[in-house]
């Protein structure tokens, strides 16, 4: 009797302390950008037709100012907005479900509008059981997933000597192997990789700008390496030591270099906006990359293209459009008005998923036969500059000003 109730105490500690860690599914979106940090979801049961004056609205929450995207492990969504009323940011564990708040983490950050609704700008990652994220201001923080209790806590300038550029820190947290990544600007720590479970510093790397961009891993031939899209090049360094692989200088205006590039293979996108911007494929190999092709039309001023069956797609501030690009030689296959300036892609199971920057979405196939929208809806109704998310049946959408909002399109079955 003694051994079995020792058993079934075991066996419930257990179960408690797995009800409170999140499951990881293979649809969860755990990083800025999804799982592969391309924008690409996994999705397939999932309903792309809905009716536009009546889709199913699951939820709706104010999370703060900011263009912080959302991310989704298991039960919870997790992203970070600016209080204005408060002066602090604010970092969110909403279950999925309803939209309730299953914890907050609060601290201090002082409300700057930055020429647009200010707040946040970083996307939170998760990874491990452990939340990661970076504050406008340069507070980097590690929260435990489960409760949001504070695990360690940095800031890129007072303790790394980091500088910020001018419209402040956006780049989102990168978090691969036992390293955490982030472009922090400044002489000698421009990239910082700190260890992720105590938030010491394991090498720094570089002088340049930073940018407002994302690192992304990739593999330079057999070496693990990390793209960080600087103010005024992107760099290439190795994931070991910081040490700097390649560059390709990328002269953008104000220094905004905010889209993300994505990797295929042995090639790169990369892409810009404002007059200067442009999009180009560039070949890896052992002398550096050498550029393919370059479409000075695709002009990504704050938002990130996504590549799907051959063809790059591309919202260009360039005349407001949705663009669809062929991989093998840059040419533009066809353009589509109505997008805006700075909305923003997802795609899943063949089908992009466009946000407006007038908070239209949209779902279409991803097609080079032409723009085939498949389903519409006005979702929220303020300047949204924050890329979309799909995961577990459910799209989240925010606008700058906080308004979150959870269309269930679970496929019914």
């Amino acid at each position: 009797m003694t051994r079995n109730r020792s058993l079934a105490c075991l066996f419930g500690i257990l179960a408690s302390l797995a009800a409170l860690t999140p499951h990881a599914t293979a649809s969860d979106w755990p990083s800025f950008r999804g799982p592969n940090h391309d924008g690409i979801s996994t999705e397939t049961d999932w309903s792309s037709d809905f009716p536009e004056d009546a889709p199913t609205i699951a939820w709706r929450r104010n999370v703060g100012f900011g263009a912080s995207s959302m991310i989704v492990v298991g039960d919870h969504v997790f992203t970070m907005g600016n209080l204005k009323d408060s002066n602090e940011d604010v970092i969110y564990a909403l279950n999925v479900a309803d939209g309730s708040v299953a914890w907050k983490f609060a601290y201090a950050n002082p409300f700057e509008q930055r020429q647009f609704e200010g707040g946040t700008a970083a996307t939170p990652t998760a990874n491990d059981g452990h939340l990661y994220t970076l504050g406008s201001n340069g507070d980097i923080h590690c929260l435990a997933i489960a409760d949001g209790k504070l695990v360690w806590k940095r800031n890129a300038g007072a303790d790394f000597g980091g500088s910020q550029p001018n419209w402040k820190y956006a780049g989102s947290p990168l978090v691969h192997g036992d390293l955490v990544i982030l472009d922090i600007g400044g002489n000698g720590n421009s990239t910082l990789a700190l260890d992720k479970k105590t938030g010491e510093k394991v090498w720094g790397s570089g002088a340049d700008i930073a940018g407002y961009a994302p690192p992304i891993p990739f593999k330079n031939g057999e070496t693990p390496a990390v793209l960080v899209f600087k103010g005024k090049a992107m760099v290439a360094l190795a994931l070991a030591d910081g040490k700097e692989l390649w560059r390709i200088p990328w002269k953008t205006s104000y220094d905004v270099n905010a889209s993300a590039p994505f990797v295929l293979g042995d090639k790169v996108f990369i892409s810009s906006g404002y007059p200067t911007g442009r999009g180009a494929l560039f070949q890896l190999g052992e002398g550096g990359p050498t550029k393919l092709w370059e479409n000075a039309d695709v002009k990504t001023k704050m938002n990130d293209a996504v590549y799907h069956d051959g063809h790059v797609y591309a919202i260009s501030e360039k005349l407001g459009v949705l663009m669809c690009i062929r991989m093998t030689d840059g040419e533009t296959v066809w353009t589509q008005k109505g997008a805006g300036q700075h909305g923003n892609l997802a795609i899943a199971g063949g089908k992009l998923i466009l946000l407006t920057d007038s908070g239209q979405l949209a779902i279409c196939n991803a097609t080079p036969t032409g723009y085939n929208p498949i389903s519409k809806t006005q979702i929220l109704d303020k300047r949204t500059w924050v890329n979309p998310v799909i995961a577990n049946g459910r799209i989240y959408c925010r606008d700058n000003s906080g308004n979150l909002a959870c269309l269930d399109v679970r496929a019914k079955k």
